[in-house]
């Protein structure tokens, strides 16, 4: 066969070829890996609380997990980055119990899964002294799981020695239960395990201690010299005041000759021992012990530190002119920027992208600010998502931050590993939406030192992350504001009404507070649905409550912003309100107040002689400001207002 015949049937052969290749979708070869939204419900179809549960997932038939997801952000809850063609094993743990298993064949970019939890039993603990008959009131009851030592619940016992009921995972799997710690004051705990918790139902759990409950020997003061000898006569008369955990004076006992004190009928407990010496003004010694019922016999040694012998009385001198300052504890002001702010996380591409899209509308269409959290690799495939979110970047009231890479816990990582991440994220997102985030969501609020100076290096300078978090102070540019409250589990509330009243009384206390507001809002709240399963539909019942929440917030004289521009909003506190809050706590007179009215009005308002009378319910005006339950400007106004109507004068 000649050269030209067989590349005439190589060129026939390849075209069909080619022809199937263009029939391919591109998106094909770009999905290499997809997600799993993951929905929680009960046995009995209801919607499963989140905060309690992990997941811990596998892939194929591997032992080691692919990925820990140590707690979730919402119900439903979407597992991302997930290479496709794999088998994926789910195992959810609530409370730390193992609690059910699901599995998924990943071949779609975006599958569900539904995962069926046991309904939670109900613990109540009952706290008993030894003879099992005598309840412990004010105890301290914790609950914690035996696998990892982690505390699910506690509360103080009544007088009957009952602890709040405790609604927690059941214990369904071998060896997985409970331990039950009961303690009184700080050093005496009592451990009683393993406790089994029956799904649904409540339960009595009887903690029987080995503490009497009354110590019925007699407990004995023995009153030590700095050389350890018992006091004698001669040295002058002693008493021993018995003090209680919370201070309040129990007894009173006379140190005898030979240098004991004595002390009967005591309960259990931390106690503090005072010794007093006739004619002097200060505590002799002291010492704090811990009564278990097994030790009657305690020392006291006399303090190092010599008591101060009792003043004698001379005849009081007549008062002088000469003024005293005194040194007045101002508390430190908290910067205000009476502002709200909204943050949507874990968007990503094909997930919900309906529901999203239609939540930031509801923001763009009042001229009010969102956040919105963007998972790195998980987005940029989804078209509309991406253009829809370019084209409402120009409005001003969308703010795009960084929700990790693929939702990974940073604190996990080396700090080299974070600096990655976050300039993969940040690159991609820029490429994608032409904007530059300067806000870092890090997954489950997880965030150390290393993730601030990782940030700083990618020129992101705002975080909101856990409270807790301690910002290095070379990094003074980098502001966390964490987010303080979340409308999640509040979301599933049926009379909206009073939801978007609860959450209103909520940001105003937490501005009082914190000087802001952060709200978290899980998207999957708004779509429809029912407890298996949720579409790409927006509820439109919810989304137009969302809105009448936007206009309570506004109506309320908020700003509703977004976090990177929060900086810009705080407003320094004026020079007068540390006088205000003195004078409004009788520490400064009358007179060095007005001296500071002064400088709060206008030159043109002030007459030429200076202020002298100011009436007296003003203070309680300054008080609620001291307390930012009105702000500065409302009382600035009240007291030029004052001025104008000559109360002030």
């Amino acid at each position: 066969m000649d050269i030209f015949r067989l590349s005439q049937i190589k060129f026939f052969i390849f075209l069909p070829v080619l022809s199937l290749l263009c029939l391919i979708p591109a998106s094909s070869f770009a999905d290499t890996t997809g997600s799993i939204a993951v929905t929680l419900v009960y046995t009995n179809e209801d919607t499963a609380d989140y905060w309690p549960v992990s997941l811990v997932i596998y892939q194929d038939s591997s032992q080691t997990p692919y990925k820990v997801m140590e707690s979730l952000t919402g119900n439903p809850f979407n597992i991302v980055s997930l290479p496709l063609a794999h088998q994926y094993k789910i195992v959810a743990y609530a409370n730390s119990m193992y609690s059910s298993v699901a599995y998924v064949n990943l071949q779609q970019p975006q599958q569900d899964v539904t995962i069926k939890l046991p309904l939670p039993g109900g613990m109540r603990v009952n706290a008993f002294y030894s003879d099992g008959l005598t309840p412990i009131a004010n105890a301290t009851v914790y609950v914690r799981a035996a696998q990892d030592n982690k505390t699910w619940g506690h509360s103080v016992t009544n007088a009957n020695g009952e602890s709040l009921r405790f609604w927690i995972e059941p214990t369904t799997s071998p060896g997985d239960h409970y331990i039950v710690d009961v303690h009184i004051g700080n050093h005496l705990v009592y451990s009683y395990s393993p406790v089994y918790l029956r799904p649904g139902t409540s339960q009595e759990i009887k903690v029987t201690t080995n503490w009497p409950a009354i110590v019925n020997s007699l407990v004995t003061v023995k009153v030590l010299d700095s050389q350890s000898h018992p006091v004698l006569p001669i040295e002058g008369k002693f008493s021993v005041s018995l003090f209680d955990s919370a201070g309040t004076k129990v007894s009173e006992s006379p140190v005898t000759s030979r240098g004991e004190a004595d002390f009967a009928n005591l309960k259990v407990g931390d106690y503090t021992f005072k010794v007093t010496k006739t004619g002097y003004n200060s505590t002799w010694a002291t010492t704090s012990v811990t009564e278990d019922g097994t030790q009657t016999v305690f020392q006291i040694i006399q303090s190092q530190v010599a008591p101060t012998p009792a003043p004698t009385v001379v005849p009081p001198s007549p008062p002088t002119s000469t003024h005293i300052p005194t040194t007045i504890s101002t508390p430190k002001p908290i910067p205000i920027c009476n502002c709200v702010a909204f943050r949507l996380d874990n968007v990503q591409d094909y997930w919900l992208d309906n529901v999203q899209t239609k939540i930031v509308d509801s923001f763009d269409s009042k001229d009010a600010g969102i956040t919105v959290g963007i998972i790195g690799k998980a987005f940029g495939n989804d078209s509309m998502l991406v253009n829809y979110l370019k084209s409402k970047i120009p409005d001003g009231n969308i703010d795009i931050a960084i929700n990790g890479w693929s939702f990974e816990d940073f604190t996990a990582l080396t700090k080299d590993q974070q600096s990655n991440l976050l300039q993969q994220s940040k690159t991609k997102i820029s490429n994608l939406l032409s904007v530059a985030p300067a806000v870092f969501l890090p997954p489950y609020e997880k965030a150390n030192s290393d993730t601030l100076y990782s940030m700083a290096s990618n020129d992101m300078t705002i975080t909101s992350a856990s409270p807790t978090l301690k910002i290095p102070s070379d990094l003074d540019k980098i502001h966390n504001y964490p987010a303080n409250i979340f409308s999640g589990v509040l979301a599933q509330n049926t009379n909206q009404s009073m939801l978007n009243d609860k959450l209103v009384s909520s940001i105003s206390d937490t501005i009082k507070t914190s000087g802001y507001a952060i709200v978290t809002i899980n998207f999957q709240d708004y779509a429809q649905g029912n407890a298996s399963a949720k579409t790409n539909t927006p509820d439109m019942e919810k989304i137009q409550n969302l809105q009448l929440l936007i206009d309570d917030i506004q109506n309320k004289g908020y700003k509703i912003t977004t976090i990177s521009n929060m900086p810009n909003m705080f407003k320094p506190q004026a020079a007068w309100t540390a006088s205000a809050f003195q004078w409004s706590q009788d520490k400064i007179p009358d007179a060095e107040f007005l001296g500071t009215v002064k400088s709060m009005i206008p030159s043109s308002m002030a007459p030429s002689y200076n202020f002298t009378t100011i009436p007296s319910w003003v203070k309680g005006t300054a008080k609620l400001q001291s307390q930012g339950l009105i702000s500065e400007d409302e009382f600035l106004n009240a007291i030029q207002y004052l001025v104008q109507a000559k109360a002030i004068r």
